[in-house]
């Protein structure tokens, strides 16, 4: 773990282009050399944030594979899809979920002390931002730990799944309460409001501009960072995990307000002949970026894969019938879809490539939060029926379906919504989780299986029980 720290802070840029450094034989050089400088923060927070954005987290697995394979997204049936756990190969999986995202906290915590210790390095706004940064990423996390590692928090609260660790170190910590871990996230994503009052792109008229609004190139593309309204946005989501609907949608709301920053993707961006963009990136507060996304898509979504190894809804339309309800005419759909590679059936294009490249600056991108997401909380959350029914169809309305007349069965209809919404990102699933849903439409049998509520939860790996 310890090497993985020092390979990330000596990570230069977000780009593709951008190669690994050596990795110098000393740790405490190696830092003081790092942060010495602001270009040297910068460097390392690019490191973090690529991390994140790799095939085996957030740019692939946690996103578009592991986590919708859980919510029966598609048509394969294996180990993982039937929630054997005691499975070698998908030990091996859940393994690497819990060492990636604990990895990636002790950068986090790395790149806090050393701020901390070399303040005067930065100038007030670039301290305050870039610390609210890391404080909203640890909570990120330490929540998606939450999610898979223990029992849902309105379910068992006082369940002891999960260490937690603020400093880098050594030490190995005790197991906590979830609620215990959902404090301390509410206090990182607290801190990150705070420190993120500075942050420009409050100041920014749209986010997701492929040069940003701002001059300083250091704050351009703030939806490839944690900025202020991804916290919010974030804890819209955490708050809504914990049940209290009341937190939750204030938090969206106070995005909502500023819904223009994010403006709903049209549907000539979508089907823009060489260039749609189909992860509707206008509207993202959030998202990763993957320099070798497409190489991923290609080994799992591609058509010319044969076998079970290809990922798509099943050897016909049904399960994509289902899904969306017999509207090809959603944006989510005919899209993100499509009969290609002599494919009888849609395979999923979401991530594919464009043709047109120049000006696509959602390439290599994976959505982390979005706007969508907030109207969907909203919906839930707020105890005006009519109002939530309001939520809703804005979303609805911007996928071009009709908008709905009844607030009858309006969870029903919320869970639908989520069903559509969230192809490719790992989000489901953690609804299904939330909701405690006792079946989950799934794409092998083309109907609701059933699930144990245990099997929502992944066991704590062996390579974490074995050293303590």
């Amino acid at each position: 773990m310890k090497k993985n720290i020092l390979i990330i802070l000596m990570l230069l840029g977000l780009s593709s282009c951008q190669k690994w450094l050596d990795v110098k034989p000393e740790d405490k050089y190696i830092e003081e050399d790092v942060f010495k400088t602001e270009q040297g923060f910068a460097n390392a927070l690019n490191g973090i944030y690529l991390k994140l954005g790799s095939s085996d987290m957030y740019g692939g697995s946690l996103t578009m594979k592991t986590t919708d394979l859980l919510a029966q997204y598609y048509a394969n049936s294996g180990e993982l899809t039937v929630y054997n756990y005691e499975d070698e190969g998908v030990k091996s999986i859940v393994d690497g979920i819990w060492k990636g995202l604990y990895g990636n906290i002790t950068n986090i915590n790395k790149f806090i002390e050393n701020i901390e210790l070399n303040s005067t390095v930065l100038d007030d706004q670039t301290r305050d931002v870039y610390k609210g940064e890391a404080y909203a990423l640890r909570a990120y996390l330490y929540f998606d730990l939450l999610r898979y590692f223990a029992p849902a928090l309105t379910v068992n609260p006082t369940a002891e799944h999960l260490p937690y660790y603020h400093k880098a170190g050594y030490d190995i910590s005790p197991f906590y309460s979830s609620t215990y871990i959902f404090e301390r996230i509410v206090e990182d994503l607290d801190k990150a409001t705070l420190l993120l009052q500075k942050d420009p792109v409050i100041q920014m008229q749209q986010v997701d501009k492929p040069m940003g609004l701002i001059p300083d190139s250091k704050w351009k593309s703030r939806n490839l960072r944690m900025n202020f309204y991804a916290v919010k946005g974030l804890q819209a989501r955490a708050w809504l995990w914990s049940g209290n609907k009341e937190k939750a949608l204030a938090a969206a709301q106070q995005v909502i307000k500023e819904q223009s920053k994010f403006p709903w993707i049209t549907a000539a961006q979508v089907t823009l002949a060489d260039a749609p963009n189909r992860i509707f990136s206008t509207e993202n507060l959030f998202e990763f970026e993957n320099p070798k996304l497409y190489d991923f898509y290609n080994s799992n979504f591609s058509p010319a894969i044969l076998g079970p190894g290809l990922l798509a809804a099943g050897p016909n339309h049904e399960f994509l019938k289902l899904i969306f309800e017999n509207w090809e005419n959603d944006l989510r759909y005919s899209p993100s879809w499509s009969i290609e590679g002599g494919k009888t059936f849609p395979v999923f294009i979401k991530y594919k490539d464009v043709v047109e490249k120049k000006e696509a600056n959602f390439r290599y991108k994976v959505p982390g939060i979005r706007l969508s997401e907030l109207y969907l909380i909203a919906s839930e959350c707020e105890p005006d029926p009519n109002k939530a029914l309001g939520y809703l169809n804005e979303l609805r309305l911007h996928r071009n379906c009709a908008a709905l007349t009844s607030v009858a069965v309006l969870d029903e209809q919320i869970l639908k919504e989520y069903r559509k919404e969230f192809y490719g990102e790992g989000q489901l699933w953690f609804y299904y989780k939330r909701k405690s849903a006792p079946r989950i439409l799934s794409a092998v049998g083309l109907s609701e299986t059933a699930i144990n509520l245990e099997s929502y939860t992944f066991p704590v790996p062996l390579s974490e029980t074995e050293q303590r």
